[in-house]
């Protein structure tokens, strides 16, 4: 219950939306922001803002309607108002991902940067927002790494903080926005703080790799963050102009800073973080879930193997029901995704026979897809208690398949649903003969299919029909794996550099000397992780950050370590490592004592000695 409101965590506001926690509060204009669970729409998750303050509460009531007939993949749907305890509540989209501020807080401080051309791709991605609100006579008023969302199912940036949305010329003017933007560039690159740099005239072009940025890149930022009208940019699409004649690939990469092993190897490595709970007992799938919102950096996806509460038929009734009639336009790009706000009306029959023609386009099976879409069914509903699904919702759910299956291939494409082990074993047993063990060489698949899945399952194979796009994603990539050897010696510090490409991973084993630890080490970027497994495929350390850790000689040899690259463009990671011996060194002064206290005192109580 926060101080100023009478709502608290369990409150069902409209007989609908249960409050699960505070994501945001002590903010006037966006008021108390609450995760919370709608049971009207499959009790998935959604975000309430909690507005009081009479400014804000005015002001956003006359913008809301507007927000609501906004379609835009990269600004979350909004959804109804409301007015209850003595607020005013705006229902939006939750966003499951990681603020860009989280994704550089994880990272140790020398780390807390961006790439150059990672940078350039999110401008990419922005411009046409901002171009898109500036059109509609609105202007954001705030763009900070905390209020842009990496989305989670497909890496867009989405912008969060529609609260402080005005409307052009009331606050603020189109230029404002692309001088916030340009402040959270010279953020992500220097990895100084936005006034450290971005505030400073002339720019400092001081901070470690600012001398691999072209002449293009300065002028670039330069002109977004003017405050002079001869110089800035008058628009957002000037300034996509301006970022479209830097050619991508021509601009110098980030090297990463040597790594920098500690002197003495702690005996073991840090153990593994606590399972989350509260009040000392373990949380339930949904509520594990419900963590992964907007800004958890490392969020806790759905889970395979759950219990299956709807059977095949409304897909198939679905398929089967032919439509007439001229072709139906696209859903809107924001509509392809889990969460959607709810169509106001049902599918019409023209939209399912698109599907229908979409399908035969690509050569996917029907009978599989069906399932395919039945089963994300099953996952979303296996921890609700809410309503059937309705044939929008699966409509919707089907929409995003489609989506993703354009990833592949063709060929393999019109093999889904007739895919078995002996389709990818050659390529298995190829990274076996090189002294993978087929553990790993799951972990490897596993961390390929991370965007095409919807679920983590650990790097173990997950089930039909899931697992016919986890033999294509071996299939189509593990016939490009390069595996690196490096050997750890003792006394001495071995450093090894890679580059990771966008979306890839590399494996780097490394040969340890028996009853030795090992101390290991890796740089990179904010958006690569690592994953530490033994020889025999065990997770030794789970997937996260990069960052230096101790293995204890029991870890065995040799370690093999998982990196993979989420962002939008290939990198470098650098590697250091050290064998450091097990046995302790005896202290002589210790070595001299007596095993035994020759005059020892008796114990006042019992006499003994």
């Amino acid at each position: 219950m926060t101080e100023s409101s009478p709502v608290a965590v369990g409150t069902v506001l409209e007989e609908r939306y249960r409050l699960l926690k505070v994501l945001l509060s002590g903010v006037p204009s966006q008021g108390t922001l609450w995760l919370a669970r709608d049971a009207v729409d499959g009790d998935r998750c959604v975000v309430l803002h909690q507005i009081e303050a009479d400014e804000a509460r005015q002001r956003l009531q006359r913008l809301w309607p507007l927000f609501r007939s906004m379609r835009h993949p990269q600004i979350p749907r909004c959804g109804e108002q409301f007015v209850g305890s003595d607020a005013l509540w705006l229902v939006r989209d939750w966003q499951e991902g990681s603020s860009y501020q989280q994704i550089l807080d994880q990272c140790p401080p020398h780390q807390r940067r961006l790439p150059v051309e990672e940078v350039l791709q999110l401008l990419r991605q922005l411009l046409p927002v901002l171009s898109f609100l500036h059109g509609r006579g609105l202007v954001l008023g705030s763009l900070e790494l905390s209020t842009v969302i990496r989305r989670q199912r497909d890496s867009l940036p989405v912008l969060i903080d529609l609260a402080s949305v005005q409307f052009l010329g009331e606050a603020g003017e189109p230029w404002q926005d692309l001088h916030g933007l340009g402040a959270l560039a010279m953020h992500l690159l220097s990895g100084q703080p936005t006034g450290a740099v971005a505030d400073r005239t002339p720019l400092p072009w001081t901070w470690a790799g600012a001398e691999g940025l072209g002449d293009g890149v300065r002028t670039l930022l330069s002109r977004l963050l003017s405050e002079d009208p001869q110089q800035r940019f008058g628009s957002a699409e000037d300034a996509m102009q301006a970022l479209a004649a830097i050619p991508a690939g021509l601009v110098s990469p980030v090297t990463p800073s040597p790594v920098q092993l500690p002197a003495v190897a702690e005996d073991s490595p840090p153990a593994d973080p606590e399972p989350a709970s509260v009040s000392g007992r373990r949380l339930s799938r949904a509520e594990l879930r419900a963590q992964g919102a907007e800004g958890r950096v490392w969020p806790v996806l759905l889970v395979l193997a759950l219990s299956a509460v709807l059977g095949s038929g409304l897909g198939w009734t679905l398929l089967s029901r032919g439509g007439s009639g001229d072709p139906a336009p696209s859903l809107e790009p924001d509509a392809i995704g889990l969460g959607q706000q709810p169509a106001a009306t049902p599918p019409e029959p023209n939209q399912r026979q698109q599907l229908l023609s979409r399908l035969r386009a690509l050569q996917i099976d029907r009978s599989w897809f069906v399932s395919l879409v039945d089963r994300s069914v099953e996952l979303r509903s296996s921890d609700s208690a809410g309503p059937a699904t309705t044939e929008e919702e699966w409509t919707a759910l089907a929409e995003e398949w489609v989506a993703r299956l354009e990833q592949l291939p063709p060929g393999l494409r019109r093999r889904l649903g007739g895919l078995g082990e002996a389709d990818w074993q050659q390529q298995q047993q190829v990274l076996v003969a090189q002294g993978l063990s087929p553990r790993v060489v799951e972990q490897l698949v596993s961390a390929a299919a991370r965007d095409l899945l919807p679920g983590d399952g650990d790097g173990q194979q997950p089930q039909e029909p899931y697992r016919q796009l986890w033999i294509a994603t071996a299939i189509e990539r593990l016939q490009d794996v390069a595996v690196d050897q490096v050997k750890a010696v003792p006394a001495a510090s071995t450093n090894h550099s890679a580059r990771v490409m966008a979306g890839g991973a590399r494996l780097i084993t490394l040969t340890v000397p028996a009853n030795h630890r090992l101390v290991l080490g890796i740089n990179g970027t904010p958006l690569m992780a690592m994953t530490v497994l033994s020889a025999e495929g065990e997770i030794l350390q789970e997937r996260g950050p990069l960052r230096v850790l101790t293995l204890p000689a029991m870890a065995g040899s040799p370690v093999q370590v998982l990196v993979t690259n989420a962002g939008m463009s290939s990198a470098l990671l650098t590697l250091a490592c050290r064998a450091d011996p097990t046995e302790v060194p005896q202290h002589p002064q210790l070595d001299a004592l007596p095993d035994e206290d020759p005059d020892p005192i008796p114990d006042s109580a019992t006499g003994a000695v």
